[in-house]
């Protein structure tokens, strides 16, 4: 492999996805004819105007960086199988020292998961749908026969440069992340999906409204609810986390595909005083996060994370038990299909290196109805009776509506 050089370091926010090996899939489901060569077309002209999805990382002496190369032959794989679509990442075998991206597509019949797979490092999910959008855009003007042109994106910055320079720093100097000797082996998370319905999504949007809270607080404190009736622990000892995104949140605001991962990260328990139903909890997540962001915690969040001794120590499996997380793609981006393709569903993927295999969920709204996955390691026992748990919850809010 000819090497270009080396593009920038990787701040400790994007090393962390490093040293996992962190690739996650954003995955649609497409039903109708999908052309396989204009497909192709299209991620090619995406990972040329993107040139970070065909970047790499390497290992140094002087830490984590981000590579380019200038070998051709070497770029994002573009994978077609038969198969099961609900397992979107089967038989991709991704390698951040080659690429930080790829396309896996795995087809039935007319039905077809088609998986954007992106190294963590390089994208969160506001940034990685909004690739998606561009590529089904670019997929609808291949197969129309219009000739493909987009602009070339300069590299993403990472958080802690986007936030310097709006005068937003640490409490303290960040540590140093350990890389593990031996990484232990990947794990695919196994994801089932929860879909609301239209009617359903609409309940929810209505009693948000009209209570003052959030769509994403009010499936939050049923996600609490359900957990800890599963765990068989009080609200009140349950810590939940959940990710931010901080784009819109800065002055001036970051587009989508600027920054890696402009994300904050919250922890949220409930205390004694707080009522145990869902409205109650969800007025309090959103009232903490509303004073997080007037005080700029929750802009710091992250960056404290890595200033603290305890945030570059393996992370203590006995809080296993107590933790309840969740990432907020929010609302995803349109995306156009040419006659004859429809997109009927967004869900997530992942494979990472983990040394504790937790579980945890993803929440995103698709063709206006949410979806809450459950993404928990394959075979784990407890995945369907937290299911039918969570879906027994939200129904219940809902036809109560």
């Amino acid at each position: 492999m000819t090497r270009a050089g080396v593009l920038r370091a990787l701040a400790p926010s994007e090393k962390i996805h490093a040293v996992k090996e962190s690739y996650i899939g954003y995955t649609v489901r497409a039903a109708g004819r999908l052309d396989p060569a204009a497909l192709t077309t299209a991620f090619e002209a995406v990972y040329r105007a993107y040139p970070h999805l065909s970047a790499r990382v390497e290992f140094t002496g002087d830490g984590v960086v981000l590579a380019e190369s200038e070998d051709s032959a070497v770029r994002p794989e573009v994978r077609f199988t038969d198969g099961d679509p609900g397992k979107p990442l089967a038989g991709l075998e991704v390698d951040q020292h080659r690429s930080l991206s790829a396309l896996n597509v795995v087809r039935d019949g007319d039905e077809a998961s088609v998986c954007l797979a992106i190294q963590h490092s390089i994208a969160d999910a506001h940034h990685a749908t909004a690739i998606l959008s561009t590529l089904w855009s670019c997929y609808t003007d291949v197969v129309a026969g219009v000739p493909l042109d987009l602009p070339r994106h300069p590299y993403p910055r990472s958080l802690e440069d986007l936030l310097a320079e709006r005068g937003i720093h640490a409490n303290a100097p960040a540590g140093e992340l350990p890389v593990p000797a031996s990484p232990p082996d990947p794990v695919v998370r196994h994801v089932v999906q929860h879909r609301l319905t239209e009617a359903e999504t609409a309940a929810l949007a209505d009693l948000g409204h009209r209570e003052g809270v959030t769509i994403n607080g009010l499936v939050s404190g049923v996600i609490l609810q359900a957990e800890a009736e599963i765990r068989g622990m009080p609200p009140t000892e349950l810590v939940y986390r959940y990710s931010v995104n901080l784009r819109s949140r800065l002055t001036p605001p970051v587009g989508a595909t600027e920054g890696t991962n402009v994300l904050g990260g919250v922890g949220f328990k409930a205390t004694g005083g707080i009522e145990h139903d869902v409205v109650a909890i969800g007025r309090a997540i959103g009232a903490q996060l509303r004073a997080g962001l007037a005080d700029g915690s929750v802009q710091r969040s992250i960056l404290d994370m890595f200033s603290r001794p305890a945030a570059v120590k393996p992370w203590d499996p006995s809080l296993a038990l107590a933790v309840v997380s969740i990432m907020n793609w929010g609302v995803i981006p349109p995306m156009r299909t040419p006659d004859g393709l429809r997109l009927t569903n967004l869900h997530s993927a992942s494979r990472m290196r983990d040394t504790i295999a937790l579980g945890g969920y993803v929440m995103s709204s698709f063709g206006g109805r949410v979806g809450i996955d459950l993404a928990w390691p394959e075979g784990d026992p407890s995945l369907p009776g937290r299911l039918e748990c969570l879906r027994e919850r939200l129904a219940h809010l809902t036809r109560d509506l």
